[in-house]
């Protein structure tokens, strides 16, 4: 009996690890499946949107570009004011117009891409060729999203982990959960929440999100205009 559960104890939970990535995999491919697939996302070099960034019901109109494989340039503009926010792929800045900046404020490291974690600003799904990428994706169990049942997943990539929920029926993203970049939030944890999901070209973008934390609204961005494989040169993005 001891020879017995030397021998198969082990090949049983190497079986279970295999059929928990075998399950977590197959939730993410069909996400993957649900916003156009890998291939489609491969033809997309820039995205451009265009829509409101709404703080505690005021609406501040924003522009928002992305090219591949990592350069984004954000813009939040109200009463002829502006704010900045950039990332070159190596280096990040911001101007605050709102406090009168007329420097740029050079970005580097968790600060650089704070802005890409509250507003999902970066082009690409980090679940698009995930191990490639050498991040590591982890099937913890099913919860519920608003009533809706769904897959959760936690994700861990080379600077950050969240937490992500998957809607059972359709495979959507409609919850992230991940700590604050931003130096303002003090690293709070917040939820982020998808809806509103909507085709351009070949592709499927949520045209909502809503950041949240402690049950309370931080930011609701609404899109209202996609654009893709725009030319954007790299100058762009440049400090």
């Amino acid at each position: 009996m001891k020879l017995f559960q030397r021998l198969f104890l082990p090949l049983l939970l190497f079986s279970t690890l295999v059929a928990k990535s075998q399950t977590s995999d197959e939730i993410i491919n069909r996400y993957i499946q649900f916003i156009g697939g890998a291939e489609n996302w491969k033809s997309v070099n820039t995205i451009t949107t265009a829509g409101n960034y709404n703080y505690g019901g005021v609406a501040f109109p924003y522009v928002a570009w992305s090219k591949a494989p990592n350069l984004y340039l954000y813009i939040v503009s109200f009463n002829g004011k502006s704010f900045s926010q950039a990332y070159n792929g190596k280096v990040g800045w911001r101007i605050d117009g709102f406090k009168n900046e007329k420097t740029k404020t050079i970005l580097k490291d968790k600060q650089a891409t704070a802005l890409a974690n509250e507003a999902d600003v970066e082009l690409e799904s980090p679940f698009i060729n995930y191990r490639q990428k050498g991040y590591t994706a982890e099937l913890l169990g099913t919860d519920s999203v608003n009533s809706q049942p769904c897959h959760k997943i936690r994700l861990l990539t080379k600077s950050d982990t969240a937490v992500y929920y998957f809607d059972k029926k359709d495979f959507a993203l409609v919850k992230k959960q991940a700590v604050s970049k931003n130096s303002e939030m003090d690293k709070a944890p917040m939820d982020i929440f998808y809806s509103d999901y909507q085709a351009t070209g070949n592709i499927k973008l949520p045209r909502k999100i809503n950041c949240t934390t402690a049950g309370q609204q931080i930011l609701l961005i609404t899109v209202d205009s996609v654009k893709l494989n725009e030319p954007i040169p790299d100058n762009k993005f440049q400090p």
